[in-house]
C-alpha cells in the first residue's frame, strides 16, 4: 500500500459532479431530494462479495484504488466527506487535502471495540433527523458495517434510509475524457484478441480437426494478457499499432472468455465455457478485458460450412446492429430504442423476432453490467452523450437445419459510445459475413481413412482413386515399360510438379495483381524519377573567392573547392569535378593538348546513369579542348585533374557504401540485477579485424558483446533486429548465434549487415600414444570415453546457446518486438555455391541462409519477389538459382551449381513458403531484365510481369547446341552416340524434346531385356563397323583420370 498515490485534483472534480447532482436533483438524480447525507460503506472481502457493484466502482471513480473496510459519508451543508477507516487506509487518505470547497474529515476506527463503535456513533447523532442515501443492493458485510447498521437503527432522532443506486448510476455512466481513454484502449484489446488470436486458432482447430474443450480453449485465450507463469503475448499485441503504450499491469479479463459450440448455447452474461471440445457448426465467442477499472466486452457468432437460412439470418442481424446504433443516441428514450429494434427484426423475419432477447444490452464501465440501466422495454430513462453502453443482439432456440431436433443461436456484441446523431463502436473488428463464416470440406475427413485401407482394398477400388493405371492382363505391354530403369522418372516428376501447379499459378496471379496495384498508387515517372534527387554544385560563391592565380588566364586545379577553373572567352569559368566525366592528353613535337570531357546524359549506352539531370533536354557541353606550348604546366594539370576525380570517385563510393548504415539508439543498460551473461564467445565479424572473446550480455533494449581485451564492444538493439538464428553444433565445429540486421552498422572500419557469436564445440587435445599404438588399439575404452565426452560437451554446450537466444527472444518481446528465434532444418540443406566457395544452405522458417563460414549468406524470403531456377534441363548434373528481390533496385541474388538431386526438394520447399517459382533451360542476362523491369515497373507488370520466365514458350530447340556442350565436357563417347541415335534406338537422341520420349515408348513398349541385349548388341556392331573401336571408351576413360590429375 505504500506505492498507493491519490489523485487529489481528480477526486475532488468528480466529488463536485456528486454534490451538483445533488443540489440539482432532477430526472434521474431525483430521488436525492430531501436526502440529508450520502452513505457509501465498502465491507470486509470474502468469497460472496460480488466482482463489480456500485459502492467498489464508486470508490475506485473517485480514489482509484479499493478501500475495504471503509465508510464515506457525504454531507451537502457544508459540503463535506467523512472518511472512517482504520490507521494504515487514514495515512494514504490524507493525501487528499480540503479543498475550498468541499472539507476532508479522516476519522480513525480504534483497535479497541467500545472505542470504535463510539466513533460511528458520533458520526450518526451529528446527522440529526432526515433521510441517508445508500445502497442496501451491494449488501456488504464487517464489522464496520455492523457498527453503522446498529447506530443507524437504534438513533433517537428516527433516520430513514433510501436508495440512491439509480443516481450514483447516472452519475457513472456520464464518462469524462480520461475515462473515455481507458475504455478506448480496452475495446481496442478486446477486438484485437477476437481478431487477431481467437478467430485465427478457432479455424485451425476445426480444420485439423483437433479436440480441444472449450474450458481450456478459454484458457488458452487468458493465457495472451499474461499470468504468473508465462510473459505478456507481445506477438499478438504488437498486431495492433495502437496499442504500443498498453500497461498490461492494469489489465484484467472481466470475465472468462466464454466459448459454446455443439448445440448448447446461453446467452446470459453469467454463462461458461464448458469442458465439452469445440465443434464445426456455429460457435459463439465472448472476450471482454479490463483495462484500468475499465470494462469492454464483444461477442461473435461463427459459422463453419452454414447454410443459406443461416447466413440470411445472420444478415438480418447486421441490419438490426446498424438499425440500434442510429437510434442509440442523445436524449433518445431506452424503451423506444428497444421497441423500435425489435420490430425492425421482426420485420426481417417472424423467427428472429419470435426468439429475440429481451434486452438489447446495458450500460458499462467500472460496473461491468450496470443492473439500472438495462436497455430493455421497461426501462424509461434517456440517453445522455459519451455513455458507454453493451449493445448486445440476440436471437436463440433457433431450429438447426443440418441436425434435426436440436437448436443454435446468434450472438452479436459489442462496447459502444453514445453521441449526438448516433453509437460509435469501439470494438470493431470481424463484424462482416466474409469475416465470421468458414467453410470446411467435408470430404476431407472421409478421404483420409480410404487412404490409409487403400492397401487392403481390390484393384477395382483402388483404381477409383489413384490417377496411375493399374495392372491388367490386357496392358501387360505398358506394365512391362514402366518397369525399366528409370521408367518412373516422369511419373515422379510429374508428381512434383503437379503438386505445385495450382498453388503456383495462384501465386503468381497474386504477385502480378499486387505489382499493378503497387505501381499505380506509388509510380511517379518511369525509372523512379520521381525519388531522384538533382544534386546542386556550388564552386564559389562570389567572385571575390576566385584565386588570384586565374589572373594569367590559365587552366586552373581547385583541390580545396574540388573544382577546375576554365579560361573560356576571356573568362575565368569553375566547373566542378562531379561534372567532370575524365581527361585526355595528346603530346604533340612542340604543345600538348588536353580533352576535358563532360558529364552528359545518354553517354552510358546501354546501362543505367548514375547522375541525374535537372533538364536531360538541354543542351550540354559535351567537351573543351585546351592547346598549350607550356608542356610542363598542361602535365601538372592534367595529373591534378586525374587525382582530384580519383579522389571524388573514391569518395562517392564510399558515402555511396556507407549511405545505408545508421547510427544506433544508445543501449540501457539493466538496472538493480545483473544481466544475464554468455560466456566465453567470439565474435564474427571481429571489432578490430581480430579474433577476441568475451561475453554477450541481454540488456532492457538490446544485447552487449563485451570483449576481455582493449577491443570494443559491439551493441545490438532490438529496433535493429531483423533475424535471430540458432545453429546448433549437428555436424559442424561450432555453435552459432547469429544475429541479422535490419539496417548495417559500422565494425571497426566496414559495415556489416550480420553479427554472429560462437564458441568451438572441439577442445585442443592431441593423441600422444603414437599412430601404431594407436591402430593396435583400435576400439579401446580411452577411445570411447572420449567421444561420449564429446556427444556430452556438444549437447551442453547447444543447450546453453539456445536457452540464451531464448532469452533473447523473450527479452525482445517483453519490449513489443517481434522477435522470435529461427532454427535452420538441415535435413532440407543443400549445396550450391552464393559466393566462390560451395556451401551448404539451410532453410529457416523465414529464410535461406549459410552461417557457418565467412561471408554469410541470409535470405529473407518474404523480401523475394520471384525465384528463377536457371540451367534446368536433362543431362546437366547442376541447375542455379535466382532470386529476384521486391527492391527491384537491388541485384538478383545467385545461387550456383545446385546438385540437380535436390531440384523437386527445392521446388517443395520454396512453393510451401509460397515463393512464386519458374525454371528455365539456360542463363538469363539478369542486369538488362532488371533495367526493363525499373525502367516502367507499372508497364512490366501490366504486360504479363514474370509470366515470361514461367514458359509462355520452349528454349530447349534454341539451346540445343548449349546442352551439347555440356555433354561435350562429361565425355568424348557421346559424340559418337550421338551420329547413331537414329540407328541403335538409343534413348539419349532427344534430351530435352518429348518426342525422344514417345519414339521410345512407341518402338519399344512390349520389348523383354533379352530383346533390349539383342539390340544392344546390334548398336556396338554397327558402331564399330563405322571405324569406332572400344579404345574410344579407354580413351576416354583416360581423358577423365587425366583431368582429375
Amino acid at each position: 500500500m505504500s506505492d498507493v498515490h491519490l489523485d487529489s485534483a481528480l477526486f475532488f472534480k468528480r466529488a463536485e459532479r456528486i454534490f451538483q447532482a445533488w443540489e440539482k436533483s432532477s430526472g434521474d438524480t431525483a430521488e436525492l431530494e430531501g436526502v440529508t447525507a450520502l452513505q457509501v460503506v465498502l465491507g470486509e472481502p470474502n468469497d460472496d462479495t460480488p466482482a463489480y457493484n456500485k459502492t467498489m466502482s464508486l470508490q475506485l471513480y473517485l480514489l482509484g484504488f479499493e478501500f475495504p473496510s471503509t465508510l464515506m459519508l457525504f454531507t451537502k451543508s457544508p459540503r463535506k466527506v467523512t472518511f472512517v477507516c482504520s490507521s494504515s487506509k487514514a495515512k494514504l487518505l490524507k493525501q487528499l487535502q480540503s479543498d475550498r470547497d468541499i472539507d476532508i474529515d479522516i476519522q480513525v476506527r480504534s483497535k479497541d471495540e467500545a472505542a470504535a463503535k463510539q466513533v460511528v456513533k458520533d458520526l450518526v447523532l451529528s446527522l440529526g433527523d432526515g433521510k441517508i442515501g445508500s445502497l442496501p443492493k451491494d449488501k456488504p458485510a464487517g464489522k464496520l458495517v455492523d457498527d453503522w447498521n446498529s447506530a443507524v437503527s437504534s438513533s433517537k432522532a428516527g433516520l430513514e434510509v433510501v436508495d440512491i443506486s439509480s443516481t450514483i448510476s447516472a452519475i457513472l455512466n456520464e464518462k469524462d475524457g480520461e475515462e473515455l481513454k481507458n475504455l478506448i484502449t480496452g475495446s481496442k484489446m478486446t477486438a484485437t484478441a477476437m481478431q487477431h488470436y481467437f478467430k485465427s486458432k478457432m479455424e485451425s482447430i476445426i480444420d485439423r480437426g483437433t479436440v480441444v474443450p472449450h474450458e481450456v480453449f478459454a484458457g488458452l485465450v487468458e493465457e495472451k494478457i499474461g499470468n504468473d507463469d508465462k510473459a505478456v503475448d507481445m506477438k499478438l499485441w504488437n498486431k495492433n499499432p495502437s496499442l504500443g503504450d498498453v500497461d498490461f499491469a492494469s489489465t484484467e479479463w472481466v470475465y472468462t472468455p466464454i466459448i459454446q459450440s455443439g448445440g448448447k448455447y446461453d446467452l446470459k452474461v453469467t454463462a461458461q465455457s464448458d469442458n465439452s471440445p469445440l465443434k464445426p457448426g456455429v460457435i459463439l465467442a465472448s472476450l471482454g478485458i479490463r483495462y484500468k477499472s475499465y470494462c469492454t466486452s464483444m461477442s461473435r457468432t461463427f459459422f463453419i460450412s452454414p447454410n443459406k437460412k443461416q447466413e440470411s439470418y445472420y444478415s438480418a442481424l447486421l441490419e438490426a446492429r446498424q438499425e440500434a446504433l442510429k437510434k442509440l443516441k442523445a436524449g433518445a428514450v431506452v424503451s423506444d430504442v428497444y421497441n423500435e429494434v425489435h420490430q425492425f427484426v421482426e420485420s426481417k423475419s417472424g423467427t428472429l423476432g419470435q426468439n429475440f432477447l429481451r434486452s438489447i444490452g446495458f450500460a458499462t464501465g467500472i460496473e461491468y453490467r450496470d443492473s439500472a440501466f438495462v436497455l430493455g422495454p421497461k426501462n424509461s430513462r434517456t440517453l445522455k452523450e459519451n455513455m458507454v453502453l453493451v449493445l448486445t443482439l440476440g436471437v436463440q432456440e433457433l431450429p438447426d437445419p443440418k441436425k434435426q431436433g436440436k437448436t443454435y443461436a446468434l450472438l452479436l456484441s459489442d462496447t459502444v459510445k453514445v453521441g449526438q446523431s448516433g453509437a460509435v463502436v469501439l470494438t470493431e473488428g470481424v463484424t462482416k459475413l466474409g469475416d465470421v463464416v468458414m467453410e470446411l470440406d467435408e470430404d476431407e475427413p472421409e478421404s483420409e481413412p480410404e487412404v490409409k485401407a487403400k492397401p487392403k482394398k481390390a484393384n477395382g477400388d483402388a483404381k477409383a482413386k489413384s490417377p496411375v493405371k493399374t495392372r491388367t492382363g490386357a496392358g501387360s505391354a505398358r506394365v512391362l515399360a514402366t518397369k525399366t530403369r528409370g521408367g518412373n522418372r516422369e511419373n515422379v516428376e510429374q508428381t512434383t510438379s503437379e503438386k505445385i501447379k495450382a498453388n503456383q499459378a495462384r501465386l503468381h496471379a497474386q504477385r502480378n495483381a499486387d505489382g499493378i496495384k503497387k505501381w499505380e498508387k506509388g509510380g511517379k515517372g518511369k525509372d523512379g524519377e520521381g525519388d531522384k534527387v538533382v544534386k546542386r554544385y556550388e564552386s564559389y560563391r562570389r567572385e571575390e573567392q576566385l584565386p588570384r592565380a586565374l589572373e594569367d588566364r590559365r587552366v586552373y586545379v581547385d583541390e580545396q573547392r574540388q573544382s577546375v577553373v576554365l579560361p573560356i572567352n576571356g573568362f575565368a569559368v569553375p566547373f566542378h569535378i562531379s561534372t567532370i566525366k575524365n581527361v585526355t592528353k595528346t603530346e604533340e613535337s612542340d604543345h600538348i593538348v588536353l580533352r576535358i570531357n563532360f558529364q552528359s546524359p545518354g553517354q552510358i549506352a546501354g546501362k543505367k546513369e548514375d547522375m541525374p539531370f535537372e533538364d536531360p533536354d538541354a543542351n550540354f557541353i559535351r567537351s573543351a579542348s585546351f592547346r598549350s606550348q607550356d608542356q610542363r604546366h598542361m602535365l601538372k594539370v592534367f595529373d591534378s585533374i586525374t587525382a582530384l576525380k580519383k579522389t571524388a570517385t573514391k569518395r562517392e563510393a564510399e558515402r555511396k557504401e556507407l549511405a545505408d548504415v545508421i547510427e544506433q539508439e544508445k543501449l540501457v543498460e539493466v538496472k538493480g540485477r545483473h544481466p544475464y551473461v554468455l560466456k566465453n564467445v567470439f565474435p564474427r565479424p571481429a571489432p578490430e579485424g581480430k579474433k577476441t572473446d568475451g561475453n554477450v550480455e541481454i540488456h532492457q533494449n538490446g544485447i552487449r558483446f563485451r570483449p576481455d581485451g582493449p577491443a570494443s564492444k559491439i551493441d545490438l538493439l532490438f529496433s535493429n533486429i531483423k533475424h535471430l538464428f540458432f545453429q546448433p553444433s549437428e555436424k559442424e565445429l561450432i555453435v552459432i548465434i547469429h544475429v541479422h540486421l535490419k539496417a548495417p552498422i559500422m565494425l571497426g572500419k566496414k559495415k556489416t549487415y550480420d553479427v554472429q557469436f560462437y564458441r568451438e564445440v572441439t577442445d585442443m587435445s592431441f593423441d600422444e600414444t603414437g599412430g601404431k599404438k594407436r591402430r593396435a588399439r583400435y576400439g579401446d575404452e580411452d577411445e570411447i570415453e572420449q567421444e561420449q565426452e564429446d556427444r556430452k560437451r556438444r549437447a551442453e554446450l547447444d543447450k546453453q546457446f539456445h536457452d540464451f537466444a531464448r532469452r533473447i527472444e523473450s527479452a525482445a518481446q517483453a519490449q513489443q518486438y517481434e522477435l522470435e528465434v529461427d532454427v535452420p532444418f538441415r535435413e532440407l540443406g543443400f549445396s550450391g555455391v552464393p559466393y566462390r566457395s560451395n556451401v551448404l544452405l539451410l532453410p529457416t522458417t523465414n529464410c535461406l541462409i549459410h552461417i557457418s563460414e565467412f561471408p554469410f549468406t541470409v535470405i529473407t524470403l518474404s523480401d523475394v519477389e520471384i525465384v528463377h531456377l536457371e540451367r534446368v534441363q536433362f543431362g546437366l548434373k547442376n541447375f542455379d538459382m535466382v532470386f529476384v528481390l521486391n527492391d527491384f533496385k537491388k541485384t538478383p541474388i545467385h545461387i550456383n551449381s545446385i546438385p540437380v538431386v535436390h531440384l523437386d526438394n527445392v521446388k517443395e520447399w520454396l512453393d510451401s513458403c509460397d515463393v512464386p517459382i519458374s525454371e528455365g533451360p539456360v542463363n538469363l542476362s539478369w542486369p538488362a531484365i532488371m533495367k526493363t523491369v525499373n525502367d516502367d515497373p507499372l508497364a512490366f507488370y501490366a504486360e504479363g510481369g514474370w509470366e515470361f520466365l514461367t514458359g509462355g514458350g520452349s528454349d530447349a530447340d534454341s539451346s540445343e547446341s548449349e546442352e551439347g556442350s555440356v555433354f561435350e565436357e562429361d565425355s568424348d563417347v557421346f559424340d559418337d552416340e550421338s551420329s547413331s541415335d537414329d540407328e541403335s534406338g538409343s534413348d539419349f537422341g532427344g534430351d530435352s524434346d518429348d518426342s525422344g520420349s514417345e519414339d521410345f515408348d512407341d518402338d519399344d513398349e512390349g520389348d523383354d531385356w533379352d530383346e533390349l541385349e539383342r539390340k544392344a548388341e546390334r548398336a556396338d556392331n554397327k558402331h564399330r563397323e563405322k571405324g569406332g573401336d572400344d579404345s574410344d571408351d579407354d580413351k576416354g576413360k583416360k581423358k577423365k583420370k587425366s583431368s582429375r590429375r
